[in-house]
C-alpha cells in the first residue's frame, strides 16, 4: 500500500462526499449536505460497500477513520479526567 498523506485522504474523502451528496439529491430529492463533505464521503464508501474497489479509498478511509477513533479517545480520557 502506498503512502498517502492526511491532506490527501481528507481530500479524497471530501471529493467522494460531494459526489454522493449530488447523487441523493438527484435521485432521491433528499439533501444530506447538512453533513461534512468527509463524513457523506465515509457514508459513501460504507453504504455503496466500497472496500476492496479501490486501493487508494482503501488507505484514505483507513487513515480519516484511525484519526477520527484517536480524537475520540483523546475527547473520552478529557471528560474522565474532568470528573
Amino acid at each position: 500500500m502506498m503512502t498517502m498523506t492526511v491532506e490527501h485522504a481528507v481530500s479524497l474523502l471530501k471529493e467522494l462526499g460531494d459526489s454522493y451528496a449530488v447523487s441523493m439529491i438527484e435521485r432521491t430529492g433528499k439533501s444530506i449536505e447538512d453533513h461534512t463533505p468527509v463524513m457523506n464521503g465515509l457514508a459513501a464508501y460504507y453504504m455503496l460497500d466500497l472496500k476492496g474497489e479501490y486501493e487508494w479509498l482503501d488507505e484514505a478511509v483507513d487513515i480519516v477513520v484511525r484519526i477520527a477513533y484517536d480524537l475520540a479517545i483523546e475527547m473520552m480520557h478529557k471528560q474522565q479526567k474532568g470528573r
